[in-house]
């Protein structure tokens, strides 16, 4: 890849190396961290801290750490941050790749809050997903991305609190049947929803990961079951929802790809 500056990625290296420490490292132990000379690790240790985004100890042999001007930083990217406008382009290209309505959803208090919804070119079909409208998680393919990270304590809390209402005759409502149909979203990595919430409808739905590769929102498409046969959603809408999803993903946590060609 191009355009990349060397200085910067070495310098990132360092940071991210101080910050999954637990203590504060001496330069030899940095620089057999991140694999490079103790005197390039000394020049840009002792930049982070002439910029007040490290510390050194005075006590010899010195050690070196992060300050909490990182934390600031954090939090001021958090305040900007918006995974509704993170997605809502991509959800415009499924919708107009697909023709179906296509939704952005979040976990609400056991339920599926929908935070943005783009309906389908010429669907004379109304979806039940509307802006701040919600759902259950049992029987919506964005619900069972959230339920399928549950613990089985977690799940028994949902189950309690919430319930396996049936809404159609195909809705899942013992915990061995969703404890199967969560394995099996995990393996395939998407989610279906067939028929569950309402007859004639078919839902699926991909996972959005945050940085401790968590489900933070599920992105999902939602139409007829006399178009949105199982052969295409397996075939042509998952690999595009997955697709999309990993670039949702990657504006969040920022994930690069290491295995890039250097200059």
């Amino acid at each position: 890849m191009t355009n990349r500056n060397h200085s910067v990625e070495k310098t990132l290296k360092i940071i991210e190396a101080l910050a999954q420490s637990s203590t504060p490292l001496r330069l030899s132990e940095l620089s057999k961290m991140v694999s490079m000379p103790a005197s390039t690790v000394l020049r840009m240790a002792k930049t982070l801290v002439c910029m007040g985004y490290a510390y050194q100890e005075e006590e010899e042999p010195c050690r070196y750490g992060l300050t909490m001007r990182f934390l600031k930083i954090g939090q001021m990217a958090a305040a900007h941050f918006s995974i509704r406008d993170i997605a809502h382009p991509y959800l415009g290209q499924i919708s107009q790749v697909t023709g179906e309505s296509c939704c952005l959803a979040i976990e609400d208090h056991h339920k599926v809050r929908y935070i943005d919804v783009i309906e389908g070119r010429g669907n004379m079909i109304t979806i039940r997903q509307q802006v701040g409208h919600s759902g259950k998680m049992h029987c919506t393919g964005s619900g069972k991305l959230f339920l399928m990270q549950y613990t089985e304590e977690e799940l028994d809390r949902y189950i309690e609190d919430a319930g396996l209402l049936s809404l159609t005759p195909h809705t899942i409502t013992t915990k061995k049947d969703l404890q199967y149909e969560l394995k099996e979203c995990k393996e395939r990595g998407y989610a279906i929803d067939d028929e569950e919430c309402e007859i004639g409808m078919r839902c699926i739905a991909v996972p959005v990961y945050d940085v401790m590769d968590r489900v933070c929102a599920a992105i999902s498409i939602s139409g007829p079951i006399s178009r949105m046969s199982k052969l295409l959603y397996e075939t042509e809408f998952a690999p595009l929802l997955c697709s999309i999803a990993d670039k949702v993903t990657t504006k969040i946590t920022g994930a690069c790809d290491d295995t890039q060609d250097e200059e």
